[in-house]
């Protein structure tokens, strides 16, 4: 089959797509986060426990993990504008339901509509950055497009801990609400598709004509696929605890280490966007230029990664202020150079036509990790009663043990598979 060499590669519109969908993937990460800095708030509002603000929580992975492959089939059938722009307006009644919540009961079912809303845009993404962008740039605009995305959970740290100050948390998602509005119709008027094809990842193996595959035959090929587990064992393993962390616990959990307050302990925890934000960016250009095993950077940030785990879970008692700072930093750089190079791995290894459809069968796997730990570490957390409003901090070290020994899985299982992951079928 023919295909347009390098023609999308040179179009300015690839700009144009590039920079709405970062804006609207700014919010993704924003709502994926935000909970950790109003949990305090949460618990008083709403008058409930650790376990419950756990559920709610894990509703927005939910429902993102797992309406993904139903994304990356619409993906494939009707175009990356359409499932961003529409799956967006989703998300912003979920703003509005959630700011205007009268019950905790009400405010999950916001939650979930806000992970369903905003679980249509990375798929969307990752093909659209497929088919305007060359290969050997791929990995470089993912790294851009999750710091972009990362810049969304800085603003969810204490920019937002002061806007719940100044107007409360449910003015504040109301306002969101708003933004979210006008980056959907923003997709809706200025974003346009490609057509053409995704060029060949390989001379030697040319695309075939997607009309020739039937959906459940491909989905079949996908599944049957023993690199496709592994991919999805590492995003469930790995983000799991990340989003765990960085999305529930971290906030409440620097304010009992440290003694602060939460506009305070919300700075610290921004720390971890601006590293993910200089990490991604910085191991996809390595990635491209320099270091070609994307395999064995993998290795190493897992390795780091474990470490870090290790002293959260016990040696939690000798963090001081520079330290935690230290391990913000380590932790979103690790998780951004891991998330850059395995997506990356992902694009390298999957044909054009059934890209879509793979990344939307793996994407509901690093959401389902933390929807089921954010429930399970919020049960164990809530096993201590509350001091002065916030849990102590041993009320973590048995939920971070938990997130250490899924770390710990994540790297034998990369190394068992070393030799597996970069090849294609």
């Amino acid at each position: 089959m023919a295909y347009e060499k390098n023609s999308h590669s040179r179009d300015p519109h690839r700009w144009v797509v590039f920079g709405v969908i970062s804006s609207v993937y700014f919010l993704v990460f924003f709502h994926r986060v935000s909970t950790s800095v109003i949990a305090p708030d949460l618990l008083v509002t709403f008058n409930t426990n650790a376990t419950a603000l756990g559920f709610m929580s894990s509703m927005y992975f939910y429902l993102y993990a797992l309406e993904q492959p139903l994304v990356g089939q619409l993906t494939d059938a009707l175009g990356p504008r359409k499932v961003v722009g529409f799956w967006s307006l989703a998300a912003t009644v979920g703003c509005v339901l959630f700011g205007l919540a009268p019950t905790i009961g009400w405010a999950t079912i916001g939650r979930g509509l806000i992970g369903f809303g905003v679980g249509g845009v990375y798929v969307p993404a990752m093909k659209s950055f497929a088919q305007w962008f060359r290969e050997k740039e791929f990995a470089t605009m993912t790294g851009f497009f999750l710091a972009a995305g990362n810049i969304g959970a800085i603003v969810a740290t204490t920019p937002l801990a002061w806007m719940s100050n100044v107007w409360g948390w449910r003015s504040s998602f109301l306002i969101i609400g708003g933004m979210t509005l006008m980056l959907a119709l923003a997709t809706l008027v200025f974003v346009r598709d490609h057509d053409t094809v995704i060029e060949p990842l390989s001379k030697k193996a040319p695309i075939q004509n997607s009309l020739s595959v039937t959906s459940w035959e491909s989905v079949l090929r996908v599944l049957s696929s023993l690199r496709f587990w592994v991919f999805a064992a590492l995003f469930f393993g790995f983000f799991g605890p990340y989003f765990t962390f960085q999305g529930l616990w971290a906030t409440p959990f620097i304010m009992s280490i440290l003694n602060l307050d939460a506009l305070r302990a919300s700075g610290l925890n921004m720390l971890i966007p601006v590293g993910f934000i200089l990490g991604a960016p910085l191991s996809g250009w390595l990635a491209d230029r320099i270091l070609h095993s994307k395999v064995d950077i993998l290795l190493c940030l897992l390795a780091l990664m474990t470490g870090i785990w290790a002293i959260l879970a016990l040696g939690f008692h000798s963090i001081t202020t520079g330290g935690m700072i230290v391990l913000l930093l380590a932790m979103g750089g690790i998780a951004g150079g891991f998330t850059t190079n395995l997506w990356a791995l992902v694009r390298e290894t999957t044909s054009g036509p059934i890209l879509g459809l793979t990344s939307g069968l793996l994407n509901p796997f690093p959401l389902l990790g933390p929807a089921i730990l954010q429930g399970w570490t919020g049960a164990i957390v809530n096993r201590m009663d509350r001091v002065n409003g916030i849990y102590p901090p041993a009320a973590y070290k048995n939920a971070f043990t938990v997130c250490l020994i899924f770390i710990i899985s994540c790297l034998i299982l990369c190394a068992v598979f070393r030799k597996l992951l970069p090849k294609r079928d």
